[in-house]
């Protein structure tokens, strides 16, 4: 990188899926492991948070750990004996949280951490970082999904799953100015169908919340994308200038009322599984190894030397 050159500022987005979460592991195996990517800014919710923290902790291969050892649900999950209030507990993912996570070193790190939570009473989305205090409690909540866990209560106030109401996705990182930004869902963006027959409530709202999330993602990269169009096209419009054009130009995008000032380009890396590998409670361990190996393949195939610039 020449001296004057700006270092740009990456970011990574994780969302939501449970078990499919896998498939993020796999991806970001090869993205930190093998291509040495390095986030500025890591944002996520549901699953998404639970790995995002370790990738802004500096450890993400201890949740590659994590999943590689997963071998039944009672590693992640519980009964509930409260059960009108959720079907299942989260109690044996916060013991596995608490041995893994070193909050500490979280916060020294240089990385910035966001993921967010719903907030029943308010009915807003709630975004938290690394700093927020009762931190595994938020963290939980974040992984709460209506119906099939009880929500969170924190200061006298309910929470659930973030991808509840995460319609911007992106906006969290690219309000911390990040050129660039490496996404990974846990389904496809392209193929909502599923032909799996839905058998149980858990089910139900595994489905519901997985087509809510996917929707609403696919919805802010369509946005940001056709921003990006637009945006180039106006630089390219202002590179055709001559140098009064182009001084008009220049003073007309200083104006407070011009429509681009608040928008810039941001790249955007997709990594998305071409089909679904895992379901949402899904604690196979072959189909987990599955959806992590298929993670990796497409990494691999997004981040090929052809792009080698990138790193």
């Amino acid at each position: 990188m020449k001296e004057n050159e700006k270092k740009k500022k990456l970011g990574l987005l994780l969302p939501g899926g449970g078990t499919k979460g896998a498939f993020q592991a796999g991806a970001l195996k090869y993205l930190i492991n093998d291509f040495g990517r390095k986030y500025d800014v890591v944002a996520g919710f549901s699953i998404g948070a639970l790995n995002g923290s370790a990738v802004a902790q500096g450890d993400f291969n201890r949740a590659l750990e994590l999943w590689e050892n997963t071998k039944s649900p009672g590693d992640f999950i519980g009964g509930n004996w409260s059960f009108y209030k959720g079907l299942l507990s989260m109690k044996p993912l916060r013991k596995r949280i608490e041995a893994q996570l070193d909050v500490d070193k979280l916060r020294a790190s240089k990385t910035k951490f966001l993921f967010t939570v719903v907030d029943l009473q308010k009915g807003v989305l709630v975004e938290k970082d690394k700093f927020a205090e009762p931190f595994i409690d938020w963290l939980l909540a974040s992984c709460s999904i209506p119906g099939v866990f009880e929500p969170i209560e924190i200061d006298g106030h309910q929470f659930v799953d973030g991808g509840v109401l995460s319609m911007e996705p992106l906006a969290h990182a690219i309000r911390e100015g990040v050129d660039e930004i490496d996404i990974i869902p846990c389904r496809s963006l392209k193929q909502p169908e599923s032909e799996k027959r839905i058998a149980t409530i858990i089910e139900v709202a595994q489905r519901c919340l997985d087509l809510i999330q996917s929707d609403m993602l696919r919805v802010d990269v369509d946005r940001c994308r056709g921003l990006n169009k637009v945006i180039n096209k106006w630089g390219d419009f202002k590179g055709s200038v001559n140098i009064v054009e182009g001084f008009i130009l220049n003073l007309a995008e200083r104006r407070e009322d011009f429509p681009l000032k608040e928008y810039r380009h941001v790249k955007l890396n997709i990594i998305q599984p071409d089909r679904d590998y895992i379901d949402v409670l899904d604690f196979d361990q072959e189909k987990i190894r599955a959806a992590m190996d298929a993670g990796y393949e497409q990494a691999v195939k997004v981040f090929s030397d052809k792009n080698s610039d990138l790193k």
